[in-house]
């Protein structure tokens, strides 16, 4: 599979899961395309923690759809690790899952939907293509 044309944040996640139909358009949208959808595993936490438990089967059926993909930091303490960068862009977004998703567009070039807009444009900038949710 391919580079994710769209990494969805926490905020995502939960519109999905309550039935915003732009999400899984998207999802729909990369799948025809043969790319991929990425979904940074602190914001699949994030979710699950904030989503009531009936809806949690809405992020199961997500998760196992082949085009998504849960993306996890490279925990590497003696090279180059994921962590303090993510922390750093967390501290900047507010939230931890918005910094771990920020990191995860930037290093694969892909769109963002979030809720949250205002959030990651302190990381992202004006100029990065995010759908907001």
């Amino acid at each position: 599979m391919s580079a994710p044309v769209y990494v969805l944040d926490t905020g995502a996640l939960m519109a999905y899961a309550q039935g915003v139909d732009a999400v899984g358009e998207a999802v729909v949208e990369a799948a025809d395309a043969g790319a991929t959808v990425a979904v940074p595993l602190v914001c699949l936490l994030e979710a699950y923690s904030l989503l009531d438990h009936a809806e949690h089967e809405f992020l199961r059926m997500l998760r196992r759809n082949p085009s998504v993909r849960v993306v996890t930091p490279a925990l590497r303490v003696d090279r180059a690790d994921d962590c303090p960068v993510i922390g750093g862009m967390a501290r900047q977004t507010g939230r931890l899952g918005a910094g771990h998703a920020a990191f995860v567009a930037i290093s694969s070039a892909a769109g963002f939907i979030t809720s949250r807009a205002d959030q990651v444009r302190k990381v992202l900038g004006d100029d990065w293509p995010i759908v907001e949710v």
